[in-house]
């Protein structure tokens, strides 16, 4: 009996976990366009993007523990695919202060292949 309660409690969580994750893909989904018509260039559109939205915390001064130094562009195209997750989950920035086309536009800088441009 104790075995079949503790399977039923398995099966519910891993419900709860599958349909969260469903969740988080309509949600990107409807973000707006997953087509990337223009070059996005880092200089023009993701480093303002970063030094109004992240520097805060990735300044590199140690005040925030674990968050990455974003300074330059070496240290930002080092974590490219993780900036684009973490900005397409909405976990950062912290404010959530990113509008859509925003993080569409980071997500297609990513997919461009983190140029220097």
């Amino acid at each position: 009996m104790k075995h079949i309660l503790l399977l039923g409690v398995m099966v519910m969580t891993i419900s709860i976990l599958v349909s969260c994750e469903y969740n988080y893909e309509v949600e990107t989904q409807e973000m707006g366009s997953n087509e990337c018509d223009i070059v996005v260039s880092y200089s023009n559109v993701i480093r303002p993007l970063i030094d109004n939205n992240c520097m805060p915390c990735h300044s590199g001064d140690g005040n925030e523990p674990f968050a990455p130094d974003l300074r330059t562009y070496n240290q930002v195209n080092g974590i490219a695919g993780l900036i684009k997750e973490v900005t397409q989950s909405r976990r950062m920035p912290k404010d959530g202060s990113l509008s859509n086309e925003e993080i569409n536009a980071i997500k297609c800088w990513v997919d461009q292949g983190a140029e220097n441009n």
